[in-house]
């Protein structure tokens, strides 16, 4: 007779109220596959729409040895902080672990709100299964590396944080904890899964609260073990890997090498999104850029951010826009469409004692100054993948984040209050809208192919969109909305009657 195993119970909230995310959860797979499953019974639960979720991580947790949730900034604090409540109700001794990028900025603050009693902080995999050895032994958590904890008084303590590991130090994800068809997404009409090959980022953007977590430390999964994983996607049909990692181009040696190799596989995968940065695409030979259109990339992604060059050097991306322009023309010498991501409201040091009549003004330059690289960009062809724009927030653990406070930002005052996140007070609610109508109409509608990504119904209305958008990008007019707010009424329309967004793929 076999020793019974105890359980641990991993889960992932659902990432926006209304909606659920079925990408393969990644992080939590790579936090299974560190614990020892000849000792424990691994129960792993994503939010989905087919499935009573809470339900099922409140019975599971009954017996479990802890209970565990990987959490981001917004709407997955609200839904966690739910499923804990109602944990709470039936097995009010479990331990609850948080982990994911909010509790290592804020692990005080986390373990302050009650709904945690351990916070992993930083790269999890060692550490989460360390503190599940020490939980099913009864053991203390104090001095082990990368974690904070209440005791048993209530006291908040910090451990030293942990030295940052090649993730090739851990085993390969365990994709046999989950029912792996139910993680598989529609992308353009091609089954496809998302996938995540590095950790950290070597760069110091001061907007971003990478370089805080992971110290500029970067870290890949060998081409081996890469490889090994698509492998097993191909045999389970899929047919293109959505890479969303942040640096995936960031050797090009390694990224040689890897091409080279899936090449020499011919498997029938196409990939897409793969990330870098400008200035290091740029530095790539042909040879590269040939393999990585031949090995079955379909588009590449890059961080644009800002068509300003003084907003590109106060940021610190180590980018000028000229370069923005010619990477596109590089990439289009390839045919590989580039999906470029762009950052609206940036509080720049101009801000500081400005009015909101002079604040208003840099406003509208970083728009032009937008539209302007863009139309360098795409002034002839509308060949792009995808333009993403979105309005900054402040994120703390960075040097923008403290401007942004000292000129007005209020930030949230508890855990609960980051899931609701707070307004800008410098950006209206009409400069979002503004946005709104770039990222879901303008953009979508303008690019060669656009009937490809929409409803295959009223084609004569999409065509008419298509005019309407092209218009409003060549004069830079955004007034009298009429076009956009009926495309906005059919989406909403169509959302209602089929569950289905107004595009193929977002």
């Amino acid at each position: 007779m076999g020793v019974s195993k105890q359980k641990v119970v991993l889960f992932l909230p659902k990432p926006r109220k209304h909606t659920y995310d079925n990408s393969l959860p990644l992080g939590l797979l790579k936090l299974a596959s560190m614990i020892d499953r000849k000792k424990y019974d691994i129960k792993l639960i994503s939010a989905g729409p087919d499935r009573d979720y809470k339900a099922e991580i409140v019975e599971e947790s009954k017996d479990a040895v802890c209970v565990a949730a990987g959490i981001i900034t917004g709407y997955p604090i609200l839904e966690a902080v739910d499923i804990v409540k109602r944990i709470r109700k039936v097995s009010p001794n479990v331990p609850v672990v948080w982990g994911g990028w909010h509790t290592s900025l804020f692990p005080q603050d986390t373990l302050e709100s009650g709904y945690a009693d351990i916070v992993v902080k930083g790269q999890g995999e060692r550490a989460f299964s360390e503190v599940v050895d020490a939980l099913a032994e009864k053991k203390t958590l104090r001095g082990l590396p990368g974690i904070s904890f209440r005791d048993k008084n209530g006291k908040i303590v910090h451990n030293p944080p942990r030295e940052f590991e090649d993730v090739n130090n851990f085993p390969p994800m365990p994709f046999d904890l989950i029912n792996f068809e139910d993680y598989i997404t529609d992308y353009d009409g091609m089954r496809a899964v998302s996938y995540v090959a590095s950790q950290g980022c070597p760069f110091a953007c001061t907007f971003c609260s990478n370089a805080t977590i992971f110290k500029q430390r970067w870290s890949a999964i060998s081409n081996d073990k890469i490889l090994n994983d698509w492998k097993f996607f191909a045999e389970k049909g899929v047919e293109m890997i959505l890479v969303c990692d942040d640096n995936f181009m960031v050797n090009e040696k390694k990224v040689n090498d890897f091409c080279k190799r899936l090449i020499a596989l011919k498997l029938p995968l196409k990939w897409s999104k793969a990330n870098g940065r400008v200035r290091r695409f740029l530095s790539f030979n042909d040879d590269t850029w040939k393999l990585i259109k031949k090995s079955g990339c379909t588009d590449i992604e890059i961080g644009a951010e800002s068509g300003l060059q003084s907003t590109l050097d106060y940021i610190n991306k180590q980018l000028n826009v000229d370069e923005i322009v010619n990477f596109i023309e590089k990439a289009r010498q390839y045919k590989l469409p580039v999906v470029s991501n762009w950052l609206l409201g940036i509080p720049t040091k101009n801000f500081k004692g400005a009015t909101q009549e002079q604040i208003e003004t840099c406003l509208d330059e970083e728009w032009e100054a937008m539209l302007v690289a863009l139309d360098r960009c795409y002034g002839k062809h509308k060949d792009y993948e995808e333009i993403r724009v979105c309005a900054y927030y402040p994120y703390p653990g960075n040097q923008l984040y403290d401007f942004a406070c000292e000129i007005g930002f209020k930030p949230p005052k508890d855990l609960e209050d980051w899931g609701r996140l707070h307004t800008i007070p410098w950006f209206s609610d009409e400069r979002k809208e503004r946005i709104k109508m770039l990222l879901y109409f303008i953009f979508p509608y303008a690019r060669d192919g656009y009937l490809q990504r929409h409803s295959k119904y009223m084609i004569p209305l999409h065509i008419i969109f298509h005019y309407t958008a092209m218009l409003r990008w060549k004069y830079h007019f955004f007034g009298f909305p009429l076009d956009y707010k009926l495309y906005r009424a059919l989406t909403n329309l169509r959302m209602r009657l089929t569950g289905k967004t107004a595009t193929d793929h977002e």
